[in-house]
């Protein structure tokens, strides 16, 4: 049979290997090679089969955790298999009768790719006794000339297998100069010579300076732009990187892993301006704080195989400023509101800012605020007219220029760097939402801080790690029905804006149902950082604990929810019912007896008003979990009532008297003067 070279690259889109494997078959009984990754055991193994019987299993130890490996290659050269995983080769004999050849692929768990299948190419391999004499990089055909024998080519070979580099994306996304201005490139890589060599290919024009390396590296690369004639590659030291960072003509481009563990206080002092004409492309074991990173021209950093930042000038926001603003409604609150705001900012973090919107309070809480703050930039006070929670949360939004937002109440405070952790993550994961857990505070008990309902909630949800911080990816809808928490959350403004979300200023109480619920139905899931706590403050003047008529702007809400579902044809209302009637629970154990009658009749109505739109079996299933003997009673007299009226969208414009606290107020206040 003819021989031939042929390369797969093995991909696990989901980063769960549990048991993945990989085999090249002749037939069901025939399997000459098999790749299995097992996560359990921490190993690579590798077997074969013959007439239906596996042989014994070869158990390697891969150089990384089997859960950070992301992707492979496999390479056939006539009967050998050579494996190559995080910088390790793994050789296999396949064991082959007569003159058929493994073409049968079968996988588990995993995704595939033929790179490669050349006859020409294995000629020449076979006749340089196994070694490459070429290797692909950039759409270029490279000579390896006098480093075909050299080990420190297998990487640079590795490397040549996948035509589509995170690396090579990078440089082909982003704009990196400016027309007629120059490029340098400073690789400070000590070891590898793959994106050198990438950066000279693309960039013809550019100056390549390459951090002088291992003696093997620098012989490799040494030989390869003599054998290719490549003459924009020099070598330099790295006391030779500060003028051409600091003082270069036209755009940098730093690379190479660790650029801020040996670049950063020089990064760190470049002007602005220089700064504006810098790219980096790194990875780093920890995350790099945001204010480090931003403002740059276009930026790369992997952090493991789950997190990477990454900034394209391209695609940048507009006039937005990096950074994460958090505003605070503050209304009378004079008495928690500085504690609240110190807690909010990170050392060392200019791009933590705060707003705190003085909602015209009487206290003087925003002057003792001004005063308080007066040195510090990252603090600013507004004050205006007294117009309630939803309309100070919106004007701290529309006062922000920045990229990430966040809503904060003035009676509350958080762990040390709680919201400078979040916008990092938001940065590291694109996600429109993260979050960290919440707790309760309240003074008057012998052990102040006591855990939410949330504590058991995720208990089981599997970890990931985001620097020293555990981090818990949750499927929107498993948070939508709990208890609306907009408070411990940073929110991409972009995603806000596109999607119109905004505080209902027409509501004066219990505004963040309505936006916990857009956010969360619009989003994809969300990242949450457990171990960070929003610390819940609980008190006798809290607005939730008030049982006047302010609860009936829930229906307002809940109006706005069901108009909401029809607008964006939702495919399925149910998790809202079910929030909805959680809310109304909530409500009757709170409200003053004199109001639950109408608050009854008016959720009543809102619940008939819902099976109109959609159907009488969604809520079926969920009116008897209203824990008040009276409600069934109304929703049927309701239903009744609205029986001989068609079903249809338009009903989730229709309101009711009793949907309006001014007019519950004015009826109260009625009947007591009777």
């Amino acid at each position: 049979m003819p021989i031939k070279l042929t390369r797969y690259l093995i991909e696990l889109p989901t980063y769960s290997w549990d048991r993945a494997h990989f085999e090249l078959r002749l037939s069901e009984q025939d399997r000459p090679f098999h790749i299995s990754l097992r996560s359990e055991e921490n190993a690579v193994v590798l077997n074969r089969m013959r007439d239906g019987h596996w042989g014994t299993e070869e158990v390697q130890s891969p150089p990384v955790q089997v859960s950070e490996i992301d992707k492979f290659y496999v390479e056939v050269l006539d009967t050998r298999v050579e494996i190559f995983i995080c910088g390790v080769i793994w050789s296999f004999e396949m064991e082959l009768d007569g003159e058929a050849a493994p073409e049968l692929i079968d996988d588990v768990n995993i995704s595939w790719t033929k790179l490669l299948d050349s006859e020409a190419i294995a000629k020449r391999r076979l006749e340089n006794g196994g070694l490459a004499d070429t290797i692909h990089l950039a759409g270029r055909e490279l000579f390896l000339g006098d480093a075909i024998d050299m080990a420190a080519t297998r990487d640079l070979i590795v490397a040549s297998f996948d035509p589509s580099s995170e690396y090579q994306r990078f440089l082909t996304s982003r704009p990196l100069l400016a027309a007629k201005q120059s490029l340098t490139v400073i690789d400070i890589d000590t070891v590898s010579i793959i994106d050198a060599l990438r950066a000279a290919i693309l960039f013809p024009d550019a100056t390549i300076l390459k951090l002088h390396g291992t003696a093997d590296a620098d012989a490799v690369l040494g030989a390869i732009i003599q054998a290719n004639a490549i003459d924009n590659i020099r070598f330099i030291s790295s006391r030779n990187i500060a003028p051409p960072l600091n003082n270069g003509p036209g755009h940098v481009l730093l690379q190479g892993d660790g650029v801020f563990k040996q670049l950063g206080m020089a990064i760190a002092a470049l002007s602005p301006v220089r700064r504006a004409r810098l790219s980096i492309f790194t990875g780093s074991a920890t995350p790099i704080p945001g204010n480090v990173v931003l403002p740059c021209a276009n930026a790369r950093i992997r952090v493991g195989k789950n997190w990477c930042l990454n900034h394209n000038s391209a695609t940048s926001s507009g006039d937005r400023v990096h950074g994460l603003d958090i505003a605070i409604a503050a209304y009378n609150a004079k008495e928690y509101l500085i504690e609240c705001a110190e807690s909010l900012l990170s050392k060392g973090r200019d791009d933590i800012r705060v707003i705190i919107v003085d909602d015209g309070s009487t206290d003087g809480c925003g002057e003792i605020a001004a005063q308080h703050f007066k040195k510090r930039p990252q603090v600013r006070v507004e004050r205006k007219p007294n117009g309630g929670c939803a309309s100070a949360r919106n004007y701290g939004r529309l006062l922000s220029n920045s990229t990430h937002i966040a809503f904060v109440d003035a009676d509350d405070f958080v762990t040390p760097d709680f919201f400078a952790d979040l916008y990092d993550l938001a940065l590291y994961s694109g996600y429109e939402i993260t979050q960290g857990g919440f707790d309760l505070h309240d003074a008057a008990r012998a052990a102040p801080f006591y855990p939410s309902y949330e504590q058991g909630l995720f208990a089981a949800y599997p970890r990931m790690s985001f620097g020293n911080q555990p981090v818990i990816q949750l499927p929107s809808m498993d948070i939508i029905k709990g208890q609306p928490t907009i408070w411990r959350r940073v929110y991409r403004r972009d995603f806000l804006d596109a999607k119109n979300i905004f505080f209902p200023e027409n509501v004066r109480a219990y505004d963040d149902y309505i936006f916990h619920m857009l956010t969360l139905t619009t989003a994809q899931d969300i990242l949450m950082m457990p171990d960070h706590a929003y610390h819940y403050r609980q008190h006798p003047d809290q607005d939730i604990k008030q049982g006047d008529e302010r609860h009936f702007y829930m229906l307002i809400m809940f109006q706005m929810l069901l108009k909401r579902s029809i607008i964006d044809a939702w495919s399925n209302f149910g998790p809202y019912a079910e929030s909805i009637i959680d809310s109304i629970n909530w409500s009757i154990q709170l409200l003053r007896p004199d109001l639950v009658d109408s608050f009854l009749r008016a959720c009543a109505r809102f619940c008939v008003t819902v099976t109109k739109v959609y159907s009488a079996e969604l809520m079926d299933g969920l009116i008897d979990r209203i824990n008040h003997p009276d409600f069934k009673f109304f929703y049927r007299e309701e239903a009744r009532k609205l029986a001989s009226i068609e079903p249809g969208a338009f009903w989730c414009h229709l309101t009711g008297e009793l949907y309006h606290p001014d007019i519950i107020r004015m009826r109260q206040t009625m009947r007591r003067a009777i």
